[in-house]
């Protein structure tokens, strides 16, 4: 099922013509305090996608794209928190993001490198929460010191018991599968399972986000539909939801 947005933009601009921007943090606390009392989802998914298209379309470098799309997943998460979503997965950095130009690989590993620092300086607000970070995918392909500010910041909140924030970097759904399906061969020979009590459950048990409960809506930013090789094991009964504004546009409401 999948529910398109054309219009929120629409929406948005009108409700800015409307309303005195001194209004926007007491109407932003409003809405929260509204959906608080509705039923709210147990995992959210995100597709941050448009950063570069944002780019192109202000005349700035793709460097500039990449970082407001950071800023506006910041203030995503930070809702998100403030709605008590315990549950929330974020793609950040596909692993065939490595085939792009050298230089924008290396500045997407530098606003990593940043923002991971940030995280461990400012972990408060995840404490405060009960939030834990876990970074799932290749890890092995990331810089050393990348890696190891990925071990720092998984450790810094691993006894975070109310909530997770899975980061997706770098993240490849067919490799997931192909590792979940790896792993469990290897556990049945070295268990000596029969492999006629293999069945998908079995292999959910070995998928990155075993730890998660199941996904409950995917949202993804830019127009676009396609699921990018994006949590495709998990999404089964998960409702989707495209925007059509870009990600850094988003930031801005």
């Amino acid at each position: 099922m999948r529910i398109k947005l054309p219009t929120m933009n629409w929406i948005l601009s009108i409700f800015s013509k409307l309303i005195p921007p001194i209004l926007y943090p007491s109407l932003r606390t409003i809405l929260i305090k509204t959906l608080q009392v509705g039923p709210l989802p147990n995992h959210v998914g995100f597709i941050m996608d448009g950063n570069r298209r944002f780019s192109r379309s202000a005349g700035l470098p793709v460097h500039d794209g990449h970082r407001a799309g950071f800023e506006a997943l910041k203030r995503v998460l930070e809702l998100l928190l403030r709605l008590e979503v315990p549950n929330v997965t974020v793609y950040a950095f596909a692993i065939g993001n490595f085939k792009r130009s050298t230089e924008e690989v290396n500045q997407l590993m530098d606003l990593a490198r940043t923002k991971l620092v940030q995280i461990c300086e400012k972990g408060q607000l995840l404490d405060k929460h009960g939030i834990r970070v876990v970074v799932i995918g290749r890890k092995d392909l990331l810089p050393p010191d990348i890696k190891e500010s990925v071990c720092k910041v998984e450790e810094m909140t691993a006894n975070n018991k109310r909530g997770c924030l899975n980061v997706a970097f770098p993240y490849s759904s067919q490799e997931e599968m192909a590792n979940a399906m790896y792993k469990t061969v290897q556990d049945s020979i070295t268990h000596r399972i029969p492999s006629s009590s293999i069945d998908i459950d079995t292999i959910d048990q070995n998928m990155y986000t075993s730890h998660s409960p199941p996904l409950d809506i995917l949202i993804r930013t830019s127009g676009v539909s396609r699921l990018s090789d994006f949590l495709l094991w998990q999404t089964t009964l998960t409702v989707a939801a495209v925007a059509a504004a870009v990600t850094p546009e988003k930031a801005k409401h």
